[in-house]
């Protein structure tokens, strides 16, 4: 009896220490866009595709596990995706619900906030709606997809073609 005990004991301990049916916690890292600007150059040699997205989008939040998906299948090939969020960090809980997002997704994805005005946006990256994407190549030339640039919404396979054809080319 004593031997079963003791076993249901270890078992319950490598249970708790293994953390099953936890969820890692997933927590973006708030940047300006010099601290965007160097994560993009840091990757530069890869293709890099910037999902700029908020928990306020339903298309971004519909749109965001195919670069889940995008990074998963194609890292091995130089693909690097870096997520970033356009929630307000002044908004009570906006940045929380982001976070939680992203730790329901799993994401495996460079998770950042990006920490900067509505106005900076528009001058930057040509702002208009979301969700809107940046695909740099190897080189850091870039290709953009805006929603607003169409009229039925970002053509996802046109974006992972692209995606693929930058991949091949060396």
């Amino acid at each position: 009896m004593i031997r079963i005990s003791v076993s249901i004991a270890i078992l319950s301990v490598l249970y708790a220490a293994v953390g099953h049916g936890q969820e890692k916690k997933i927590v973006m890292t708030h940047v300006k866009y010099d601290g965007l600007k160097q994560e993009v150059l840091k990757h530069r040699g890869t293709v890099i595709v910037v999902d700029f997205w908020a928990t306020w989008c339903p298309s971004c939040m519909e749109a965001f596990p195919k670069f889940i998906e995008y990074q998963r299948k194609y890292q091995d090939k130089g693909l690097v995706v870096i997520a970033v969020s356009l929630d307000s960090v002044e908004k009570e809980g906006a940045v929380d619900r982001a976070n939680k997002f992203l730790t329901k997704n799993n994401s495996p994805l460079r998770n950042l906030l990006l920490d900067e005005p509505s106005e900076l946006l528009e001058k930057q990256f040509n702002f208009v709606s979301l969700p809107f994407y940046y695909i740099f190549d190897r080189q850091g030339k870039w290709v953009r997809f805006r929603a607003a640039d169409y009229k039925d919404g970002v053509p996802y396979e046109e974006l992972e073609k692209i995606v693929v054809q930058m991949l091949s080319e060396k």
